[in-house]
């Protein structure tokens, strides 16, 4: 079928509760019944729907395919019991027969990404979307907002706003430090398969040299938000048959006898991001690197995507930082056999 809308999101919204379809879906949609009845056609044949019955007594409920997509004003979202009641009302029935795991996966990164826009973005409208299919569950949220790097780099004074990708990706980042811990964008990037961040030119995406996320082909986050020009969009990829738990992502960061930002002990820095145009070979680079570390009791460097580094970038690290933090346990991956080489090298 054609790509699906805003009224297709309605119409399966009220199969999802169980509303007399037609009738509801029209008053809801302004469309006339004609139109209606034909998307519900399409919509079962194309698996998003499941018919039962025949002739005029056909009933509808959801089939294997579920869609979802919202345009909001974020104001609305936080006077109407913010984004768990967004999550509540539109999310959670259309996944209800989907694993338990998965379900409070999606809960908690859906509603993280969406109380981050209510939060920070200082954005007028909020585009939200779902789509089940192939195995895989996706969500996006996009806002018109200030864009989540501009914002940090702003807040963290960064000379370029590159860098901050890397102060996001360490986590315990926050511009609100009075009401956020820093640690949602980082948890929820380790519970899905596949997440990503674009905002502006830039793009976080922490499996992004190896399983980089690819587009989602079913929402257009610039025409759900027309006409205002879209600041930041998250995607997120996850597999309906996941084994993965909450608490195996919290377990791996985070310290069970400690308490908030105190219990997240363990980051994992994608090196690479310090490279911005050039290889890893200055100071400054490894000083950008181990920035904000001293706020961790585990710092594992991840090495992906780095060809060579340098004397001096090697010593910074693995000597100067090392020896004046000796409490904080530093360690890499992703290394190539070469770099491995220059670590071993110059790092002791």
């Amino acid at each position: 079928m054609q790509s699906l809308d805003l009224n297709d999101s309605i119409i399966l919204g009220c199969a999802a509760r169980g509303d007399a379809l037609v009738g509801t879906a029209t008053a809801q949609t302004g469309l006339s019944r004609v139109a209606v009845s034909r998307r519900i056609k399409k919509l079962a044949d194309s698996g998003y729907l499941q018919r039962h019955g025949s002739g005029t007594r056909q009933k509808y409920s959801l089939g294997g395919l579920r869609f979802w997509l919202m345009t909001q004003p974020v104001q609305g979202i936080a006077q109407q019991g913010g984004e768990m009641a967004v999550w509540e009302r539109h999310l959670a029935p259309l996944l209800k027969d989907v694993r338990a795991n998965v379900r409070n996966l999606a809960n908690i990164a859906f509603t993280e990404m969406l109380n981050n826009v209510v939060d920070h973005a200082q954005a007028q409208q909020v585009a939200m979307g779902l789509h089940v299919q192939g195995e895989r569950l996706q969500m996006v949220v996009a806002d018109d907002g200030v864009g989540i790097f501009a914002k940090i780099a702003q807040a963290a004074q960064l000379f370029d706003a590159r860098l901050a990708v890397l102060e996001l990706a360490k986590g315990k980042f926050t511009t609100a430090p009075e009401g956020h811990s820093g640690i949602g964008i980082f948890v929820t990037s380790r519970m899905m398969d596949g997440f990503a961040i674009e905002s502006g030119s830039l793009r976080f995406d922490p499996h992004d040299t190896a399983q980089a996320l690819a587009p989602f082909s079913w929402m257009d986050a610039n025409a759900c938000l027309k006409p205002q020009a879209v600041q930041t969009v998250v995607r997120m990829d996850l597999a309906l048959q996941s084994q993965r738990h909450a608490n195996d992502v919290y377990l791996k960061y985070f310290e069970p006898t400690e308490v908030g930002a105190d219990a997240f002990h363990t980051t994992e820095i994608p090196v690479r991001l310090a490279q911005l145009s050039s290889e890893l070979v200055s100071r400054s680079q490894a000083k950008w690197v181990t920035e904000r570390a001293t706020q961790f009791k585990t710092v594992i460097l991840d090495f992906e995507g780095v060809q060579t580094v340098g004397q001096a970038f090697v010593d910074e690290v693995f000597r100067v930082f090392a020896a004046a933090h000796p409490h904080i346990q530093l360690k890499a991956m992703g290394l190539t056999p070469e770099v491995a080489k220059l670590v071993k090298l110059f790092g002791r």
